[in-house]
């Protein structure tokens, strides 16, 4: 497990490598289907040979190193690319949007002056579902997304998922699909408005957790990615970056082929239908 902020090396690649109160009314909020058929925004202009990529977020991100796994499903397919990713815990758009934070002021000097294709955000899964959405996750998700257009790329929201149990709102529990409608409702408004990118990593999850659910997603604590998690994360980017299906992936880390099989196949229903 990565903690801290670190500079690795990810097959010859440099890497950067460096969470919840309920949203009110989340039970007005009409729970997703999450099998409907869905549309995503692909990227404009299409990806380009050896694209260069930047991944941002916390330990969401870090855990079993997403970018990483990112990329060796990408070269596994023959495609070459230069990934990056800030990640350090607890961290926040607001924060990475404070030039005076440590890694506020490290995003700005990466990204600015930089020619990025794109660079995938990821929030605190605590901020996405707080009922203060408007005033602490978007500004800065406007802020991020100014600096990374200005910079000549493409901002791309992870999507993350929910708590693999839920989680109590006083008296009340909160179903782990009630909160992933609210994760992917936010993350999509957002998008919505920015014209920007959505990696549905979280709705993978609900598909898979209703497809299969034998397959563990989550880590122990119930909130970080298991490797499975992280993989069908990796492929779900996979396919909205490169717009191809991640199915037939020779590169499967340490999961069982028949298992990475079923997530790969996840991922390109999603995203690609």
């Amino acid at each position: 497990m990565k903690r801290g902020l670190k500079i690795v090396a990810v097959i010859g690649i440099a890497a950067i490598m460096a969470g919840c109160s309920a949203k009110e009314g989340n039970d007005q909020i009409e729970q997703m289907d999450f099998h409907a058929e869905m549309e995503w925004k692909a990227p404009k202009p299409a990806v380009g040979e050896r694209p260069k990529i930047l991944f941002v977020g916390n330990s969401h991100m870090f855990y079993n190193d997403l970018s990483g796994t990112f990329v060796r499903i990408a070269d596994a397919f023959g495609h070459r690319s230069d990934v990056y990713e800030l990640s350090k815990g607890y961290y926040t758009l607001k924060r990475y949007a404070n030039p005076e934070d440590e890694l506020g002021a490290l995003f700005d000097k990466t990204v600015t002056g930089t020619k990025w294709d794109f660079v995938v955000l990821q929030e605190s899964t605590g901020i996405v579902l707080s009922a203060s959405v408007d005033e602490d996750m978007y500004p800065y998700a406007r802020t991020l997304d100014e600096k990374v257009k200005s910079a000549g790329g493409q901002t791309a929201f992870l999507m993350t998922w929910a708590p693999k149990d839920g989680m109590k709102d006083g008296f009340k529990k909160q179903s782990r699909e009630q909160l992933q409608s609210v994760l992917a409702e936010n993350y999509m408004e957002i998008s919505s408005e920015l014209d920007d990118l959505v990696i549905p990593a979280g709705i993978g999850f609900m598909r898979c957790m209703e497809q299969y659910p034998e397959i563990e997603l989550w880590d122990a604590d119930g909130q970080h990615p298991s490797p499975a998690g992280t993989y069908l994360a990796a492929c779900t980017a996979y396919a909205v970056v490169y717009q191809q299906s991640p199915e037939n992936c020779t590169y499967i880390g340490d999961l069982d082929g028949e298992l990475a099989g079923k997530l790969q196949k996840i991922a390109a229903e999603l995203v690609l239908g």
